[in-house]
C-alpha cells in the first residue's frame, strides 16, 4: 500500500485540500518514454585507500599518510570531519629507579567544517599517527614523532613519548600554503610519573604538557601551539636536555613540515626524559628532560593547535577528543534539481487538476532521490508527498478561482540535497462559461461537468440548484430562492446574501461559505436569511465571518465543519450546536 500524502491546512482557513496521489502513468503534458536504464557504477572518489559508504555518500580515511578525495559530478560542497593522532605515553619511571604510574599522551583534536567544492577537484587529506609510547628501559634511544601535516615531536632519551601527527586537508597544488582544515595532535607525556601527561591538541591553542612541580632541575612543560607561532620550548636548569620548540622543520626527517612539534628533551645520565610536541597548524613544543642523579621528571609535550581557513563554514575546533591515530570522514551530497507540471494549466472551478513534480538528480549515476515534496501556492502550503521513483503527484480540486503559482520543494534526503523550482507553475482556474451579473430570474441549475458563478452585482431570483458533479462560485451577489447542492464538487460563497433556505449535501471537494485569508482579493462574509442544513460532506465546510438568520443543522460532515465568527440568530444542532 502507498503511503498517503499529509495533506495540511491552508494557512488562515480550516478548510482541507481535497488531495490525493495519483499513479505515477503517463500524462499527455509529460511523456512515460522508456524505461530508465540503471545507473552505471560510479567510481570511488575516495582514493586508494578510503572507504565508500553510499548513504550518506562518504568516504572514511584511517589509514596513516597522505591519500586524495575528487567531488564527483553534481556534488558543490563537502562536510569534513578531521581527527588528529594522540600522543605517546610514557611508562613512569626508568630502571633502576623505583616504579612509578605513568601518564598519558594528549588526545588529538577534532576540526570539522564544510567546504566548498567544484566537480572533480581534489583534496589531499593527510591522517597523522598517533606518538610512539615512552618505556622504562634503561638507554632506550629517543623515539621518532608519528608522521603527519605536521609531525609530532620525538620522545627524548629516557622513555619520553613522542607527539601525536597533525592531519589536514590541503587545496589547489597541495602545497604547505594550500592547508585549509588541520587537527591537531596530542603532545607527549614525559616519564617520571602520572602528572606529565601531554597536552590536548586541536582547538585554536594546544594544552601545554603537564609538568611535576618537583625540584630544581625538573623537567618543564613545552607550550601549545596557537593560531600564531608554536608552542615553545621548555630550558632545563640544570643537566636534563631542553624541549624544543615546534616548527616548520619535521624533526623526524630535518625537511620542511610546517606545524611540527618540538622534540623532547633528553633525562640526563639515563634519567627520566621528556615528551615530545603534537604537530597542528601550529606544533607544540618539547617537554625538558629531568634525570639523574635524584630520579628527576621529565615533563610534558604540548599540543599542536587546529585551524579551519576563512574560507570554510559551520566551523568547529575542539580539542583532546581522539585517542590514537588520526581519521577523516568526508561527508556530501549530490545536488538536484526540480520541476512541476500541471495535467491543465485552466482547470474548471471545483475540477481537479494535478501537478506532478519530478526530482532529477545532480549525478545521473547517484540514484533515485527519496523524501518529500511540498506542494505550495504561493506562500501556502498545499500539502507533503512522498517521492516514488523520483516524482511527487498532488491531485486537488480546491483551488479557489484565478490565478495561481504552484511551486515544489523538495526537502532532501541523505543523498541529495534540497531543491526548489527555479520557476513556478502557473494554472488559472476558471468557469465554464462567463460569469452571470446584472438581475436574473428563474431556475438556475449547475449540470454535472458544469462551473458555474455570480459576480459581483449580480442577483438572482429563483431556485439555484447544483447537480451531482457541478460547482458554483457565488461573489458579491444576492439570491432570492432556495439554494441546494446535492454531489457537487465545490461551492464557495464570498460576500453575498442569500434569501431562502441552503441545503449542501454529499460535497466531495470544499465548501467555503466566508471569509479566508487565501485569496488576494479576500472572501468576505455572508449574510444568509432561512435554514441552513450542511450534512455529509467530505471536502471539508467553513463558515466564517458571516451572519445566519434561522436555524442550522449540521450531521454526518467529515472533518467537522469550522465555524469562526458566524453569528447565528436561531436554534444550532448537530455538529454545528453551540
Amino acid at each position: 500500500m502507498r503511503p498517503a500524502a499529509r495533506v495540511r491546512h491552508l494557512a488562515g482557513a480550516a478548510v482541507l485540500l481535497a488531495a490525493v496521489l495519483t499513479p505515477l502513468t503517463a500524462s499527455a503534458t509529460e511523456p512515460a518514454g522508456p524505461p530508465a536504464p540503471p545507473p552505471a557504477t560510479l567510481p570511488s572518489p575516495c582514493g586508494t585507500g578510503g572507504t565508500f559508504t553510499a548513504s550518506p555518500p562518504t568516504c572514511t580515511y584511517t589509514g596513516t599518510g597522505s591519500d586524495i578525495f575528487t567531488a564527483p559530478a553534481g556534488v558543490g560542497s563537502v562536510a569534513i570531519a578531521l581527527y588528529g593522532a594522540e600522543g605517546g605515553s610514557a611508562a613512569g619511571y626508568v630502571t633502576p629507579n623505583p616504579p612509578n604510574e605513568g601518564a598519558p599522551g594528549g588526545l588529538g583534536g577534532e576540526t570539522r567544517a564544510t567546504l566548498a567544492v567544484s566537480p572533480g577537484q581534489t583534496l589531499r587529506i593527510t591522517v597523522g599517527a598517533a606518538g610512539i609510547p615512552g618505556s622504562s628501559r634503561r638507554g632506550e634511544y629517543a623515539r621518532p614523532g608519528g608522521h603527519g601535516h605536521g609531525a609530532g615531536g620525538g620522545g627524548a632519551h629516557g622513555g619520553g613519548g613522542s607527539g601525536g601527527g597533525a592531519s589536514d586537508v590541503r587545496t589547489g597544488a597541495f602545497g604547505p600554503a594550500d592547508r585549509v582544515l588541520v587537527a591537531g595532535g596530542g603532545g607527549g607525556a614525559g616519564n617520571g610519573g602520572p602528572l606529565l601527561r601531554g597536552g590536548h591538541g586541536g582547538g585554536l591553542a594546544g594544552e601545554p604538557g603537564g609538568q611535576g612541580g618537583g625540584p630544581e632541575g625538573s623537567g618543564v612543560a613545552g607550550g601549545g601551539g596557537t593560531q600564531d607561532r608554536p608552542g615553545s620550548g621548555s630550558p632545563n636548569s640544570r643537566l636534563g636536555g631542553p624541549g624544543i620548540a615546534g616548527s616548520d622543520i619535521d624533526p623526524n626527517t630535518g625537511l620542511p613540515n610546517p606545524g611540527s612539534g618540538g622534540p623532547g628533551g633528553n633525562g640526563s645520565r639515563g634519567g627520566n626524559g621528556g615528551g615530545g610536541g603534537g604537530g597542528g597548524w601550529f606544533g607544540g613544543g618539547g617537554g625538558s628532560g629531568g634525570g639523574n642523579p635524584d630520579n628527576l621528571p621529565g615533563a610534558g609535550g604540548g599540543g599542536g593547535s587546529g585551524y579551519a581557513a576563512p574560507t570554510a563554514t559551520g566551523v568547529s575546533l575542539r580539542p583532546g577528543v581522539n585517542p590514537g591515530n588520526g581519521r577523516a570522514v568526508v561527508t556530501f551530497r549530490y545536488g538536484s534539481s526540480v520541476r512541476v507540471v500541471p495535467d491543465t494549466v485552466a482547470p474548471l472551478f471545483g475540477h481537479p487538476v494535478t501537478f506532478t513534480a519530478t526530482v532529477d538528480p545532480g549525478n545521473p549515476g547517484a540514484g533515485t532521490p527519496t523524501g518529500t515534496v511540498e506542494f505550495r501556492d504561493g506562500p501556502v502550503l498545499l500539502a507533503e508527498v512522498p517521492l516514488e521513483d523520483g516524482r511527487a503527484r498532488f491531485r486537488t480540486g480546491a483551488l479557489r478561482p484565478g490565478s495561481h503559482a504552484i511551486t515544489a520543494r523538495f526537502g532532501g534526503d541523505p543523498a541529495f540535497e534540497p531543491a526548489a523550482t527555479a520557476e513556478p507553475a502557473g494554472v488559472t482556474v476558471g468557469f465554464s462559461r462567463p460569469c452571470l451579473t446584472g438581475p436574473q430570474a428563474g431556475s438556475l441549475t449547475v449540470a454535472a461537468g458544469e462551473s458555474l458563478c455570480l459576480a459581483a452585482g449580480a442577483t438572482w431570483t429563483g431556485p439555484v440548484r447544483v447537480k451531482p458533479g457541478g460547482a458554483l462560485a457565488v461573489s458579491q451577489a444576492r439570491i432570492t430562492g432556495p439554494v441546494s447542492a446535492d454531489g457537487a464538487l465545490a461551492l464557495r460563497f464570498c460576500g453575498s446574501a442569500v434569501t431562502g433556505p441552503v441545503g449542501v449535501q454529499r460535497t466531495g471537494g470544499p465548501v467555503r461559505i466566508g471569509a479566508g485569508a487565501d485569496t488576494p482579493e479576500g472572501c468576505a462574509g455572508n449574510t444568509l436569511t432561512g435554514p441552513v442544513t450542511l450534512e455529509g460532506n467530505t471536502g471539508g465546510v467553513e463558515l466564517v465571518a458571516g451572519r445566519i438568520t434561522g436555524p442550522l443543522r449540521c450531521e454526518a460532515n467529515v472533518p467537522a465543519p469550522q465555524l469562526s465568527g458566524t453569528t447565528v440568530t436561531g436554534p444550532r444542532s448537530g455538529q454545528c450546536r453551540g
